[in-house]
């Protein structure tokens, strides 16, 4: 009886740490930098979840991120996907309900407030930031951006802007850019690459894409597939040509 009385004693004890360890699994702790941030994740407490894996969540509480650009403030009840025992990336529906706020600038471009925001788990900074064809001012030229990788391991520019603009821009010295569309007349998918070391920007098109350049001396507009000029749109450098 008393044996009987001892394995059912142990069977509960084992039941109510396993019920107890489910409940505190869906209520992981994440840090960012210096900020502690303790999460809701339901799933977690009837699945368990591999390590190394990202799971989604609500924040639980009100919470600073401090970046390199700036401060993001998660409210109470923010959806957000964590990785590595860090943020991962923050949805645009939380700025957009206002669960989220900021006040980002990159390299003087004021980032507008409603915005997808992904991050290197890493160093635990931005890394690309998801606009969805807003306008943004870029030394004072206006661009419809879609998006912004920062130190993007696909490509060797420390900041890389994905923007759609058609028109004409002039540079400090007299050139003239002209943003080729589309053939049915859209703008076309562009890339603002930003060397800081170097001190250059350089403009790409998507695929047979081009830009057209005419120089201050020139009378006719040349095709180019790429253009480097100094930063905040001064001097014409190089291009590669159109060919």
């Amino acid at each position: 009886m008393g044996l009987f009385s001892n394995k059912n004693r142990v069977i509960k004890i084992l039941i109510g740490v396993i019920l107890v360890s489910r409940i505190l699994a869906g209520f992981p702790i994440i840090r960012f930098n210096n900020s502690i941030i303790p999460m809701f994740v339901p799933e977690r407490m009837v699945s368990f979840s591999m390590p190394g894996v990202p799971f989604r969540g609500r924040v639980l509480g009100n919470h600073v991120l401090r970046t390199e650009y700036g401060e993001i403030t998660l409210r109470a009840n923010a959806f957000i996907e964590a990785y590595r025992n860090t943020v991962f990336q923050i949805f645009e529906e939380n700025f957009i309900n206002r669960r989220a706020s900021h006040n980002l600038v990159v390299e003087g471009v004021i980032i507008p407030q409603n915005v997808f925001l992904g991050f290197n788990v890493v160093n635990r900074e931005i890394a690309s930031l998801g606009l969805r064809d807003q306008e943004i001012a870029i030394s004072e030229i206006p661009l419809t951006a879609r998006s912004i990788f920062i130190s993007p391991h696909r490509y060797i520019a420390d900041i890389s802007f994905l923007f759609l603009t058609s028109g004409y821009v002039t540079l400090t010295d007299n050139t003239q850019i002209y943003f080729i569309p589309l053939q049915h007349g859209g703008p076309m998918l562009r890339r603002l690459n930003m060397y800081k070391d170097d001190e250059i920007w350089r403009i790409t098109a998507a695929g047979t894409g081009r830009t057209s350049v005419k120089r201050p001396y020139e009378t006719e507009f040349t095709e180019y597939r790429s253009i480097t000029f100094r930063p905040h749109w001064g001097e014409f450098i190089e291009g590669e040509l159109f060919e």
